[in-house]
Formats: C-alpha cells, structure tokens, sequence
C-alpha cells in the first residue's frame, strides 16, 4: 500500500499540471494492476476539501462527487470507509467537511464526548457536542 498526499489527489481533479496529473494517473494504474491500494489519510481529505474550495473554488457539488468517486474506486482506501463515505454524504447536504471527521475520528476514538463552541457542530450533533459537561462527568 501507498499513500497520497493532497497535492496527489488534487492533480487528479483539476490537472492544472498535466504532467504531474499524467504521473499521478500512471501510479493510480500501476496500483489497480497490481492489486493494491492507495491509502487516503482524514486529514489529506480535509486539506484537498479546504484546497478545492479555497484555491479552486469548486462547488460543494463538485467536490463532494469527486470525493464519491474517490471512495468507490477500489485503488483508493481510507482506514475508515463507512466514516468517510457518511461524512461525504453529509458534506454534500452542508456540513463542513473538516467537523464532520473530527467528530466521526473522536466517536471512533471512543471519545463520550466532543466539547466545542462550535454552534453549527453542536446543533448537527446535540446530544455529542457540547459547550460544557456536568462536573459528574469528569
């Protein structure tokens, strides 16, 4: 297994390098011959998000069809594939992407709680995000 970095994956989109893109592209085929994967971190998801919203201006829209196929292309792995294709989904309907890991990354760490001052986070998440706990559960 291999893994991407951001700038990878965002040559993949936009090919404003077309010869960085033509190589990313190579790797990609080289990859699925050889029946491996392509490792995709949360974190490089949250920097090609941020990037392509950012420095490309893509719509929601954009991105979020881009990371569907991303994550229903067999070359392509993250280490949580339920996670990540559920915060795609929710990203698509107007969450922000970066929240959406960070709460998924602190459930699936076992985290009881994720506290925040976030107010947007705690409505999508109420009974998770909180400003505040009980002294009762410290």
């Amino acid at each position: 297994m291999i893994a991407f970095d951001t700038n990878a994956i965002v040559r993949i989109l936009v090919e404003d390098d077309i010869r960085q893109a033509e190589t990313i592209k190579a790797i990609v085929t080289q990859v699925e011959s050889a029946g491996d994967q392509i490792l995709i971190l949360p974190e490089v998801l949250i920097e090609t998000v941020w990037v392509l919203e950012s420095v490309y201006h893509c719509t929601r829209a954009e991105i979020s069809g881009f990371l569907e196929v991303l994550i229903h292309t067999p070359a392509f792995t993250t280490d949580d594939p339920t996670v990540i294709r559920g915060v795609v989904s929710r990203y698509r309907h107007g969450a922000d992407f970066a929240d959406l890991v960070i709460v998924n990354q602190a459930k699936r760490s076992k985290a009881k709680q994720l506290v925040s001052f976030d107010k947007k986070l705690q409505k999508i998440f109420p009974d998770y995000v909180v400003e505040r706990l009980p002294l009762t559960a410290i």
